[in-house]
Formats: structure tokens, C-alpha cells, sequence
């Protein structure tokens, strides 16, 4: 159990850290998902199952292990909040930049889908004038 425990936390901590380590700088993402605590309930529950492992361990070495990782654990989720939070303002500010740009840029995307589907359908062998 103690090693299911310890492969469970590794297994959060690494894309809080990852998502850490991106800090306040906005992605696509950002502006498109609500950035609610999508992981708040499983690291809850790990912290939970952490009391639970050290009033069932006799071994002291073990236990301060578990706290240990229970603090990182912690520590690191309210560092991501902390960030998550500085992005939704930083989102929130300009948003409406954002959408405007997204907007021109899904434009010239379509518009460069139509250049290409008049390419493809030129006739063999194409005219030169044609595709300029």
C-alpha cells in the first residue's frame, strides 16, 4: 500500500511540475478551458490517504517519508493554484485581443484552405498563370 502510495503522488507530481514550470506564461489552452482545480479532488484524496498510511505505520523512518511527500505534494499544488490563478487574470485582461486574433487567424486559415482546394482542382497540366 505504502508503495502504491509513493507511485500515486510521483504520478501527480509530475505534470503539477510541469505545469509549474511553464509559470504565468499563457497557451491557447488558457483562454479556451475553465482552469478550475481539475486535480483538487485526487490530491485531496492522496493527502487523505497519506493520514491514513502514517497512523497505520509503526516505522518512524516511513512515516516522516510519507509527511515529507505529503508537503511537496501540498506545497506544490498551491504553487499551481497560485500560477493558474496569475494566468486567469493575465487571460482575463486580454481576452478580448485574444478572441480578435484568433478570429483573423481562423480567416487566413480558411482562406488558405481555399487557395489550396483550387490548386487541387486545376486540371493537368496545370497553367502557370493559372496558379499564380
Amino acid at each position: 500500500e505504502l508503495e502504491q502510495f509513493n507511485s500515486d503522488i510521483q504520478k501527480l507530481l509530475e505534470p503539477l511540475e510541469a505545469e509549474i514550470q511553464q509559470g504565468v506564461n499563457l497557451k491557447e489552452e488558457d483562454f479556451n478551458k475553465d482552469m478550475s482545480e481539475d486535480n483538487e479532488g485526487t490530491v485531496k484524496e492522496l493527502l487523505q490517504r497519506g493520514d491514513n498510511l502514517q497512523q497505520r505505520i509503526t516505522d518512524e523512518r516511513k512515516r516522516e517519508e510519507i509527511k515529507i511527500k505529503q508537503q511537496l505534494l501540498q506545497t506544490k499544488h498551491n504553487a499551481l493554484k497560485d500560477l493558474r490563478s496569475q494566468r486567469r487574470k493575465k487571460a482575463l485582461e486580454i481576452s478580448h485581443q485574444w478572441y480578435q486574433y484568433k478570429r483573423q487567424a481562423d480567416d487566413l486559415l480558411k482562406c488558405l484552405d481555399d487557395i489550396e482546394k483550387k490548386l487541387a482542382s486545376l486540371p493537368e497540366p496545370r497553367d502557370e498563370r493559372k496558379i499564380k
